[in-house]
């Protein structure tokens, strides 16, 4: 069975801030991925992906999250 993961968060630099929002999905039940690739200009790019049936429901965590760091 195939999954269809779709980017739900890029994050450029250092990867603390992605790391942070994989382990608070993950602790909410949401299967995450983390990508990183590197760039010329930007250095590294942290992906965070989620399978496609869970994107809405990781949106609403991930804003939740955000919202508590301010």
């Amino acid at each position: 069975m195939w999954i269809k993961w779709v980017t739900i968060h890029e994050s450029y630099g250092l990867p603390r801030i992605a790391q942070e929002c994989r382990r608070y999905l993950e602790m909410k039940g949401i299967r995450v991925r983390l990508l990183s690739r590197q760039t010329k200009k930007a250095g590294h790019v942290y992906t965070l992906q989620v399978p496609q049936t869970q994107q809405e429901q990781a949106k609403a965590l991930l804003r939740h999250f955000k919202n508590t760091l301010k």
